[in-house]
């Protein structure tokens, strides 16, 4: 069996004058380095397009878990993320935790998936390049999301084309919502037609921030509600908003909010969907039923039990992702845990490692 990790992520924010180097008009827009530190943990930047106010930073700030000097947790933590940028440990670690294939996500997708303009679409490219040399010579083990321009919606069309076909990217990345636009919006249209065309899938990977949960003021609130709600966001725009009915051959994976997080979306869409039908939308299908079809959850290796998810669902729907290397990764045991759970059946467990994304990826 194949093991496939669909959920890690890379530490590109310590190396942001090599992840967005600019050229043309935006050559000036390059991150500067102020401090050259002695570890990549300690390197600082200076750049405009820093997506959170100070205040929100300060409220976030939960980066000195992975700096070695704070041993937080006995200092394991701070240790693994080198494999956030150096793919040969990398590759070792996977081989530890019996990963066979896994792809990548940056940490701070906000950076280049949000900013508005076309300053928007240059640091996706700009990212997409860096990763796709970071894992040169790893093609066949390690496979970088390509990381969309939702901030800038007119260059993400030529974007996928570029990612799938010149770069040889297998999934794409969706945004939640941006500052100004939800998912269902038309100006995402184009990008969707596309994206069915290539018949690559969406991976809606989240971050934590938002307007709602970064209100609050210290990390803990704030990374509990983030990922559940904003993938709620464009969960809603993809079913109840209507596009899955304009672009049926979508498929979209959602990430870091367990597998029985979309049984309770489900419900509520069906409980309105008797009311609203009638004169709040023009939707042909209960929009539930799209989650059924099109639509890909990950599992935490330690949630509850998922047998309500794979009789509502399916658990060919149902994904592995480890969040490598981040802190609340259970790497190096998630494969083994996931393998010796009691709820799943050992065919059910090889669906959710490897196979289900095998058919999901065109592997």
């Amino acid at each position: 069996m194949t093991v496939i990790d669909t959920d890690s992520h890379l530490r590109e924010e310590y190396f942001l004058d090599e992840v967005f180097r600019l050229e043309g008009e935006f050559a000036d827009k390059t991150p500067r380095k102020v401090k050259a530190g002695e570890i990549p943990e300690d390197n600082e930047f200076e750049y405009e397009f820093h997506p959170w106010t100070k205040a929100e930073d300060k409220a976030y700030g939960h980066h000195w878990i992975y700096h070695p000097k704070h041993k937080w947790l006995g200092g394991e933590i701070a240790e693994r993320q080198i494999g956030g940028w150096d793919m040969d440990v990398r590759v070792q670690h996977n081989a530890e935790a019996r990963i066979d294939k896994q792809f990548l996500f940056p940490t701070g997708i906000t950076t280049p998936a949000l900013y508005e303009g076309p300053l928007g679409g240059a640091l996706c490219r700009a990212y997409n390049n860096w990763a796709r040399e970071l894992v040169r010579g790893k093609e066949t083990q390690l496979y970088p999301v390509g990381i969309m321009p939702a901030g800038h919606p007119e260059s993400m069309p030529a974007e996928a084309e570029r990612c799938v076909k010149e770069l040889g990217f297998k999934a794409l990345h969706l945004a939640c919502f941006t500052k100004s636009r939800t998912m269902d919006d038309e100006a995402y249209h184009p990008f969707y037609e596309t994206a069915e065309r290539l018949g690559v899938p969406l991976f809606c990977h989240p971050n934590s921030r938002g307007p709602s949960q970064s209100k609050f003021r210290s990390f803990y609130p704030i990374h509990v509600l983030g990922r559940p709600f904003n993938c709620a966001m464009a969960l809603i725009a993809l079913t109840v908003g209507g596009v899955f009915e304009k672009f049926p051959g979508l498929k979209v994976s959602f990430f870091e909010c367990s597998a029985e997080y979309p049984l309770y979306w489900m419900h509520r869409i069906d409980d309105d969907y008797d009311y609203m039908r009638h004169d709040f939308c023009s939707l042909k299908r209960n929009p539930s039923e799209w989650v059924r079809t099109n639509c890909y959850f990950t599992c935490e290796a330690d949630e509850l039990p998922m047998t309500n998810t794979i009789e509502q669902i399916g658990a060919d729907h149902i994904l592995f992702a480890s969040d490598y290397p981040h802190f609340d990764s259970e790497y190096p045991d998630t494969v083994k845990t996931i393998a010796a759970r009691k709820d799943i059946t050992p065919k059910q467990a090889e669906m959710i490692l490897g196979r289900n994304a095998e058919a999901l990826l065109n592997l």
